[in-house]
């Protein structure tokens, strides 16, 4: 897997993870003590996540990096990419 492809994934996993906790792109950015424009790049794949930034964002859907990385879920998003 191409790193592009990986943050494709992490993209669409945040977007998704937030849409199925029925947040805003700003609530999501306060609940995680990171900048709306900074989740805004991050959810259109414009700008890689730092893995502390993957770890705030987590923090914030109140769910563990585990549950984020579910790869039985991963490869449902690889398949629709």
């Amino acid at each position: 897997m191409k790193n592009t492809e990986f943050n494709k994934i992490i993209s669409k996993r945040i977007k998704d993870l937030r849409a199925a906790k029925n947040l805003t792109i700003e609530q999501l950015a306060y609940q995680s003590g990171i900048s709306k424009g900074g989740l805004s790049e991050i959810e259109r794949n414009m700008k890689e996540p730092m893995p502390y930034t993957i770890l705030r964002i987590c923090s914030g859907l109140e769910i563990t990096m585990s549950e984020f990385f579910n790869f039985d879920e991963i490869n449902e998003y690889e398949n629709e990419l």
